[in-house]
């Protein structure tokens, strides 16, 4: 028995043993997601990178990748193919249900800039509205993107012919340059207004002393009715610069929402202490890019069609009562209504249980009153109506135990005293007779 204790308490002390290593000792496997973020220096880049950073700090389990992309299309299909885990694309990106929505980052506005141009020899190039581009050259992002498309949206919605005006595909930064060279009167971006390269753009045409200015895309609320993944917003006066506002006043235009997106199958777990590290380490985020303040469940405000990952699903949802927490007021209604059900059924029960025992001790009290008549009777004729009284009192008693109307125990008690009865009238009817005789 000795062995037997002793094997028994080794055994215990060497689990105890693993599982502290387990806990204390054990270094977590950090696991790597690649993340297709846009090209390099665009605030969607910018921004995941950023995050990468905070997951170094605050995570033990996982780390970003980041990659370049040339648009949301292209990261779509790399998801698809299994060569990347998440990506950052536009909420108007064509994407199957096997993608999911892990968070919307910010908003991309539509961006349509022209120069400023003061003297009288150049007034007539300047434009305040769509249909002034045209006999206009426009820098325009390349084609087959999504900001392309974007830009064609709001040509086709103001039905300004194409070959009204001279459109240049490029990429930004050779656009940006064709702009301050002079070579274009206006270009055409989709960005957030926090955009390091819009930033750096705008800060160069200071620089150069070249006026710029928003053109406004008014019928942005319009936009929205034919393509609902749309939102109508507006660029604040004094937006870029409050000394001499950028823009003059409230620029009117459309936007879309930059959104994370991964596989259906992505790990729940990793893709949950993703959104834990953004939302819980918000502040320092917010010290190294203040374009983060804009992340948030894409659940608020509708913009994603696309379905919430479940990882994502289980931090937002931290905070929501549950089922019996929300619906406490109803159930306890609902518990209150069966347990007066429940108290009338059993009042109702005990009602009828007694009802059926008094019928009982009325049948019993039949048969004590046949029985005391017999003792006191000598008449053959009356003990043989008696014992005929009997036999009708046990077809009754039976009748009523079919119909519940008295209980078990209290058909019991009537057979005994009515087997006691019949003796008794038996035993007087047997004396009469032989009395008569």
């Amino acid at each position: 028995m000795r062995l037997i204790w002793g094997t028994i308490f080794l055994l215990i002390g060497l689990i105890a043993a693993v599982g502290g290593w387990w806990v204390f000792v054990s270094v977590p496997e950090t696991r790597i997601l690649t993340v297709a973020a846009g090209r390099q220096g665009s605030d969607s880049h910018v921004l995941m990178k950023e995050v990468s950073e905070v997951l170094i700090r605050h995570s033990k389990t996982l780390r970003l990748n980041i990659v370049e992309s040339r648009s949301s299309s292209d990261s779509i299909s790399q998801i698809n193919r299994g060569e990347i885990d998440l990506a950052t694309i536009q909420s108007n990106t064509p994407a199957y249900t096997s993608i999911n929505v892990v968070a919307d980052l910010f908003t991309d506005y539509f961006l349509l800039i022209s120069q400023d141009y003061r003297t009288a020899a150049e007034q007539g190039r300047n434009f305040d509205q769509i249909s002034g581009i045209r006999k206009k050259r426009i820098a325009i992002p390349e084609s087959g993107t999504e900001a392309n498309l974007s830009f064609w949206s709001v040509v086709d919605h103001y039905k300004v012919p194409p070959e009204g005006f001279s459109s240049v595909a490029t990429p930004r930064q050779k656009g940006v340059e064709q702009f301050l060279a002079g070579n274009v009167d206006a270009i055409f971006l989709v960005s957030s207004l926090r955009d390091p390269e819009l930033l750096s753009f705008i800060g160069e045409a200071g620089l150069r002393g070249i006026p710029i200015k928003f053109i406004a895309i008014n019928q942005a609320e319009a936009m929205t009715l034919k393509r609902p993944y749309l939102k109508s917003v507006r660029i604040v006066k004094g937006a870029f610069d409050g000394h001499v506002p950028l823009p003059k006043e409230d620029v009117a235009t459309p936007s879309l929402n930059r959104l994370l997106v991964t596989a259906a199958d992505t790990d729940e777990e990793l893709i949950h202490e993703l959104v834990r590290v953004i939302f819980e380490n918000r502040l320092d985020l917010l010290i190294r890019m203040a374009l983060s303040s804009s992340i948030q469940d894409p659940r608020q405000e509708g913009v994603a069609t696309l379905p919430l990952h479940p990882g994502a699903a289980r931090f937002f949802d931290r905070d929501k009562p549950s089922f019996l927490q929300e619906n406490a007021e109803p159930m306890a209604l609902i518990v209150t209504l069966i347990a007066m059900i429940i108290s009338a059924m059993l009042a109702l029960r005990r009602s009828l249980q007694a009802r059926a025992k008094n019928q009982g001790d009325r049948y019993n009290d039949q048969l004590l009153r046949i029985a005391e008549r017999a003792r006191a009777n000598a008449d053959p004729e009356e003990l043989q109506e008696m014992k005929d009284e009997l036999v009708a009192l046990l077809e009754r008693a039976v009748r009523a135990l079919d119909t519940d109307k008295i209980t078990e125990e209290g058909f019991q008690s009537f057979a005994f005293i009515w087997g006691s009865t019949k003796d008794t009238v038996n035993e007087r009817l047997r004396r009469a007779r032989a009395e008569y005789i």
